[in-house]
């Protein structure tokens, strides 16, 4: 048990650290949420959409994709970019393809940083499925990697890489969190049945060539990291 709680500070440590790394980055990369205004005014994100990045003047050469974590921010962490050329931001969802334009920035503004690039989407809509694992008792020592893969037909997992009959690999978040950090990924191969609330898979209902869906393990005790309204978003073209 004191092994446990011991591990699950430490991925609590990690993960609330996750935020502030982001501010210390030293390279250029795009940032933002991708969420609409329902009628009340309430802001909705998108969670586990894929998000596309292309150049203006080649729009259907796909640069990088990521995919929106639990709170709908998507990030291109590991992306450099150009930020004085012009970029599109596009998203596929059931009513149709939008694309946004991230223009470029000015001149130097003496530091290097995330640049943001948020998007604001007309409605929210249904462009994935939803799947809940609650492990049993008899999982707790069972790892949540397996867990997971066993629980999706015909995926096979190797290593911290959980793919589907097809061969197209899952994207994977901790409690919400994009594992695109060695680090985070590491500590996934450690957690097990025990640690986990529950496992919440995806499935898009339109499918792609990049990702078969995502896998989140959600953590005992370790909370969704909040996220405070959006204010702009990018040109729609």
């Amino acid at each position: 048990m004191k092994s446990l709680t011991t591990l699950l500070i430490a991925v609590s440590m990690l993960l609330s650290s996750f935020a502030l790394h982001a501010q210390r980055t030293t390279e250029f990369f795009y940032l933002g949420n991708v969420y609409c205004k329902a009628k009340s005014g309430v802001e909705q994100r998108f969670p586990y959409l894929p998000v596309y990045l292309s150049l203006q003047d080649k729009p259907n050469d796909i640069i990088a994709v990521t995919m929106t974590n639990a709170n709908g921010e998507a990030s291109f962490k590991g992306v450099p970019i150009d930020p004085y050329k012009y970029h599109i931001l596009s998203v596929h969802l059931p009513s149709g393809t939008y694309r946004f334009l991230r223009t470029p920035i000015e001149k130097n503004p003496g530091f290097k940083d995330y640049i943001s690039t948020h998007i604001q989407l007309d409605a929210m809509e249904k462009y994935l499925t939803v799947s809940t694992i609650v492990p049993k008792k008899e999982d707790s020592d069972k790892l949540a990697l397996d867990l997971a893969t066993s629980a999706i037909k015909g995926a096979h997992r190797k290593g911290v890489t959980i793919s589907d009959a097809e061969g197209l690999n899952y994207k994977l978040f901790v409690s919400g969190r994009i594992v695109q950090d060695k680090k985070l990924a590491d500590v996934l191969l450690k957690i097990t049945g025990e640690m986990l609330d529950k496992i919440v898979i995806t499935h898009p209902t339109q499918a792609n060539d990049y990702y078969a869906g995502s896998i989140d393990f959600m953590i005992r005790d370790i909370p969704i990291q909040k996220v405070g309204p959006t204010t702009f978003t990018l040109e729609r073209l």
